[in-house]
């Protein structure tokens, strides 16, 4: 939990201070939110819009565009973990992740702009929203975080659509091993407490049996809980839905027909 004493964030638990307000001529680390300027979101992409009174680090003289985008995108990061400090509800899990990897977070982002091999990102109208986006990508993939319930509340977004933005990054950056459908069935197994000797044998089947149409992430969980489901593991699609944020009418169809499709494998 993180306190407030004159503009300085205090963590309760490990009394590390994060300085919001009163480290503006320190380096480029610190989380200055500034005043004035606007909002992050409307800023321009390669970093002109800070103006007077904007956030430390804006453009340098001598700041190529590409500089000049990644000092941007790390003053709009240090501004959306500013507002998650100062905010309502319990954001410390991920205002503390964002700041431990914060220059993982900025380069992750830069490699789908322009500057960087995906090229998916370009001038986007809310860039706060995008660095989120790219933000909760980058969590799933490190610590296989797969709800944002409370971070959604925080900032005004649906949660759904953070995690569709999020699977789509994660999508791009992983390419092949994303679209066989192997690499999600590590990223959900801890969330749905899959056994570790499970896991070799659910991708083995995978390949194996029949596709069902659809999303490939509402068809991985789908697959993963029928699998479990058909294992003696009582699992039902409340249960996946809660877990993984996927709708149940979504969820329910899917889930009964690789229910049919396992039993018919198993068969065999």
């Amino acid at each position: 939990m993180l306190t407030s004493y004159s503009g300085d964030h205090q963590c309760v638990d490990c009394f590390y201070e994060l300085h919001t307000d009163t480290d503006i001529e320190t380096s480029s680390d610190s989380f200055s939110t500034g005043s004035g300027g606007g909002d992050a979101d409307e800023d321009d992409d390669d970093g002109s819009g800070d103006g007077p009174g904007g956030l430390v680090d804006a453009l340098e003289p001598s700041d190529t565009p590409q500089e000049a985008m990644k000092r941007n995108t790390q003053n709009t990061l240090r501004t959306l973990i500013g507002e998650l400090v100062e905010g309502e509800g319990d954001t410390d899990f991920y205002t503390l992740f964002f700041y431990d990897n914060f220059d993982e977070i900025v380069n992750f982002y830069m490699q789908f702009t322009k500057y960087g091999p995906f090229e998916v990102i370009d001038q986007p109208s809310k860039k706060e929203r995008t660095i989120l986006e790219t933000a909760c990508a980058y969590m799933m993939m490190e610590i296989k975080q797969v709800r944002f319930q409370i971070l959604a509340e925080a900032t005004g977004y649906s949660e759904s659509s953070l995690i569709t933005e999020a699977v789509f990054f994660i999508q791009t950056y992983k390419g092949e091993d994303y679209e066989k459908g192997l690499y999600l069935i590590d990223l959900y197994a801890s969330a749905l407490s899959v056994p570790d000797n499970f896991i070799l044998p659910m991708k083995t089947m995978w390949n194996e049996i029949k596709a069902v149409q659809g999303n490939m992430r509402t068809r991985i969980v789908a697959y993963m809980g029928a699998f479990l489901s058909e294992s003696k593991i009582p699992t039902t699609v409340s249960q996946l839905s809660k877990l993984t944020g996927i709708a149940r009418g979504t969820l329910s169809p899917k889930f009964n027909a690789y229910k049919e499709i396992l039993k018919e494998h198993l068969k065999v």
